[in-house]
């Protein structure tokens, strides 16, 4: 790497701190959290923010498969590790046994499959039951709760430590999200009724820190909000964040134009008076979306700049005609706060210009951007 990189992800381990203490202070009295540090920790690096989590006292972790798991474990995590998808391979049995890790399970194939393949296990395999109460995508209909319950009762090489469920919307509270809670419950009950005493009994992501108490349990599932962003902008006043990462870059150069000039692919912008534009060597294939182009601002020099023209592969043009005095290895803030108090660009309003979800703007961010932990 050069000894000057042409930009970094700076990523805020005070902030980190900073949003488990705000989330903690939401849950409900018992429940414990859960850091979801899938897709790399969200672009934010899993062992490093896993690290982090480990060491203010995270009660879980949860990663999307188990190569994500083996890299935990690799970087001397000790918490329990979470498979939130599963397993896609019965070759992935063995090392989910050697690396004590906890998937998922939501089928029952594989959980008839998984069963039979554990019960020589010198100790039980530890798994949570995945149950859909609404969300259409993976788990178990609730009405087989008593099914399900009657094939493990028996089951040597399975230990029950958790049952789980999703929301699909739970950045508002409505009755739809309440019958789910109630189709949860009935789970619950169905299986201690059966004699099963799960350790962990979870249903709340982020949205529902705040919308959804009573669904709380002894577990929530922190994921969007560990990084800063909220799943909507309606409960900011709520569960107040920091933003975990700050994606900076050096000015590489800066051009006076005249009024008239087309600015990059596609002639998309025009400028109408003389300007000054900044050149940032980022672009897309560093994850900055190009459906930011002649949408997006970046802050240079304590001032917002707007995007124009199109986002390139490697550059993004700015326009700091009015940022005052511009120069080459001056700073751009593409994402995060800089400049003076309250000055920032969120990953929440990179997705509102970008048309995505501020889950997207962070996972995107490419490897090919340093990260410094600070």
């Amino acid at each position: 790497m050069s000894k000057v990189p042409r930009a970094v992800a700076y990523i805020d381990l005070k902030a980190l701190e900073y949003n488990c203490s705000s989330i903690r202070g939401r849950l409900s009295p018992g429940a414990g959290l859960l850091g979801v540090v899938k897709a790399d920790a969200y672009g934010h690096g899993a062992v490093e923010i896993s690290r982090k989590l480990e060491s203010i006292g995270i009660d879980y972790l949860g990663v999307a498969t188990v190569d994500e798991g083996i890299d935990l474990r690799s970087g001397r995590i000790a918490k329990p590790v979470l498979i939130m998808s599963g397993l896609f391979s019965w070759d992935e049995v063995e090392p989910v046994a050697r690396y004590d890790l906890t998937p998922v399970v939501y089928d029952r194939v594989a959980l008839a499959k998984l069963t039979g393949a554990t019960q020589g296990f010198a100790r039980p395999l530890k798994v949570h039951l995945k149950f859909d109460t609404g969300m259409g995508r993976l788990g178990f209909h609730p009405r087989e709760a008593g099914d399900i319950a009657g094939m493990l009762v028996r089951a040597r090489g399975i230990h029950v430590e958790g049952l789980m469920s999703h929301f699909p919307v739970s950045e508002v509270r409505d009755d739809y999200g309440l019958e789910q809670v109630a189709a949860f419950r009935g789970v619950i009950d169905t299986f201690r009724s059966a004699g099963f005493d799960p350790a962990y009994i979870h249903m709340s992501n982020s949205g529902a820190i705040v919308n959804y108490p009573e669904a709380h349990f002894s577990l929530v599932r922190a994921g969007i909000s560990l990084y800063g962003s909220h799943p909507s902008l309606s409960l900011e006043a709520s569960l107040p964040l920091r933003q975990v990462m700050k994606l900076s870059a050096r000015i590489a150069f800066c051009r006076e134009f005249p009024a008239g000039m087309s600015l990059s692919y596609g002639r998309t912008f025009t400028t109408g008076r003389p300007s000054r534009i900044a050149y940032i060597p980022v672009g897309y294939s560093d994850g900055y979306p190009r459906s930011l182009s002649n949408k997006g601002t970046v802050l240079i020099n304590g001032t917002r700049c707007g995007i124009v023209g199109r986002v390139c592969m490697d550059w993004t043009l700015a326009d700091v005609t009015d940022a005052g005095p511009v120069n080459s290895g001056d700073e751009a803030i593409l994402l995060g706060e800089g400049g003076r108090e309250g000055l920032r660009v969120s990953a929440n309003e990179m997705a509102e210009h970008a048309g995505t979800i501020p889950y997207e703007i962070l996972c995107k961010i490419s490897r090919r951007i340093e990260r410094v932990y600070v």
